[in-house]
């Protein structure tokens, strides 16, 4: 299925809202986004692909990436961005994946705690936290 939303409508749409952290970039096909210390955020979408993707600039963060709907690729790229938002990432012997992105206040592990132990087994892994800069 084709896409009708283009990574220039996507960067236009974000550069209205007004609680950003900072603002994206758009270089050619590619939306990037420096928001977290650690990290930033690489995005496209085009005909008929979506992609997020978070590029560690440390050697304890992989890249890592996911394919939203083209429906939900604006809002994902407007949470990862929004002030005050955090991200938090699950990284186990399987890879890393997004455990968390939104507003601290409904965190799921209102402890802090830095490894999570899922309900089956491998579901567990190290929280990597990135709060923006």
């Amino acid at each position: 299925m084709r896409n009708e939303i283009t990574t220039k409508q996507l960067y236009e749409k974000l550069l209205e809202m007004p609680d950003l952290h900072s603002l994206p970039q758009l270089d050619g096909e590619n939306l990037f986004w420096s928001i977290y210390k650690d990290a930033y955020i690489r995005a496209y979408c085009d005909s008929y692909d979506t992609c997020i993707e978070i590029n560690g600039t440390s050697a304890w963060c992989s890249v890592m990436h996911w394919h939203p709907d083209e429906k939900d690729m604006f809002d994902q790229l407007y949470s990862l961005g929004k002030k005050g938002n955090m991200l938090v990432l699950k990284k186990s012997l399987f890879g890393t994946s997004v455990f968390y992105i939104g507003s601290p206040e409904n965190y799921p592990l209102s402890d802090g705690r830095q490894l999570y132990f899922g309900r089956k087994w491998g579901d567990g892994g190290q929280l990597l936290y990135f709060e923006q800069k």
